[in-house]
């Protein structure tokens, strides 16, 4: 304990240093966390363990264009397809613009198993899914969408349509939980509101989504489609759930490259500055050394001393990062987890956070032991000169 009372005492020898660097390393940890938490956020949508047997049918000249409905039918025929529901993005909002989350319609003869992980069917009782079947105007949505606007089942939702010119007033009839945040921030109502609602997508669909037996027929299955509705009016593009994610992701830039490319820069200045700043910390006390040297402390021994003050200024500095940042993930989830699905898992992954403070601490010692190491290296007698 007493060498760690002799550690926090140097490092407060000149306290405004000590508050500008490690004030500057909680701002580089916190990027650093925050940025590679968004990669791996954005990874996640194209690698959902649960979209490995799903394929998205949609419009080849881009997902704006319809597809007719009837199509549905060459798509059930395939030895390959367990099932199909066509799916619909409305983009309607709650009371106010600001409030906007997923909203979409969809079949409900088949969005069940078409989604059953996300919808957590296995939980869901058979009382449940009939009633939703039921009424024509009725809603499911998912319980952190439930819980965020304070609505239960029985609740009336009046959706205002942007896309579309309708108004849907819609009842809970089931909220559902999921595995994963993301997918609980939903809503879905019945095809034919839209239908009747709006005339022109009558027997029309945004994308159909298909579910197969086993992934391996995912290949020979694409090609069939495609091929059959090749030089046809409404030509398809099908790929699999991942793909069609990852060409929203890439509608973003190559975020990858921008975000590893800041990493390295926020990774090199804060060595950088840490070199700078524990290089003139330890060339202003080459006395004191010199004074430890000659009252018979080693030279591995002060070495380890000043090594100890680098790597305590850094993780104190990394520790303080990693906490902002997570105090920052929970506000991304909340103000941004109903705008865009995905930031609804966003979090400072355990890895993530083991990273940057290995790195932090890694900074610390390569900043500390170049100059620690001349520093203890030198002469006794030419440290001593300088006393008094």
């Amino acid at each position: 304990m007493r060498w760690l009372a002799l550690v926090w005492k140097s490092l407060l020898r000149s306290r405004r240093r000590t508050l500008l660097i490690v004030g500057s390393l909680v701002l580089s940890v916190f990027t650093v966390a925050v940025l590679q938490s968004l990669l791996t956020t954005l990874d996640s949508i194209t690698s959902n363990p649960n979209s490995g047997n799903r394929l998205a049918v949609r419009h080849k000249s881009g997902i704006t264009q319809m597809l007719p409905r009837s199509y549905e039918t060459f798509l059930r025929q395939q030895p390959e397809v367990e099932t199909v529901c066509s799916l619909q993005w409305f983009g309607g909002y709650y009371q106010d613009p600001r409030n906007f989350f997923a909203n979409f319609a969809s079949d409900e003869t088949t969005i069940f198993q078409t989604f059953r992980e996300e919808f957590g069917l296995a939980n869901l009782t058979e009382a449940q899914v009939k009633e939703y079947l039921r009424d024509g105007a009725g809603c499911i949505v998912g319980e952190s969408l439930a819980l965020k606007n304070g609505w239960k089942v029985g609740d009336v939702v009046p959706l205002t349509g942007t896309i579309f010119p309708i108004n849907p007033r819609l009842t809970i009839r089931l909220i559902f939980k999921s595995s994963r945040p993301s997918d609980e921030n939903v809503l879905h109502f019945h095809y034919k509101v839209l239908e009747e609602g709006v005339p022109r997508m009558k027997g029309l669909t945004g994308a159909f989504w298909v579910r197969v037996h086993r992934p391996e027929d995912i290949p020979r299955l694409i090609e069939r489609v495609d091929r059959h509705f090749a030089n046809s009016a409404y030509e398809t593009l099908t790929e699999t759930e991942s793909a069609f994610n990852l060409a929203f992701v890439k509608m973003l830039g190559n975020i990858s490259t921008i975000i590893q490319g800041i990493t390295i820069a926020v990774v090199l200045a804060i060595l950088i500055v840490t070199a700078n700043t524990m290089g003139t910390a330890i060339r202003e006390r080459g006395a004191e050394i010199a004074v430890f040297r000659a009252m018979g402390f080693s030279a591995s021994r002060v070495l380890s001393l000043l090594l100890a003050e680098g790597v305590l200024l850094v993780g104190l500095g990394a520790a303080l990062g990693l906490l902002l940042a997570q105090a920052a993930a929970g506000g991304v989830r909340s103000a941004m987890g109903a705008v865009m699905p995905f930031f609804a898992d966003f979090e400072i992954t355990s890895v993530t956070a083991l990273l940057c403070l290995a790195g932090a601490l890694a900074v610390g010692l390569l900043s500390t032991f170049i100059p620690a190491y001349a520093a203890t290296r030198r002469p006794i007698t030419e440290g001593l000169r300088s006393v008094g």
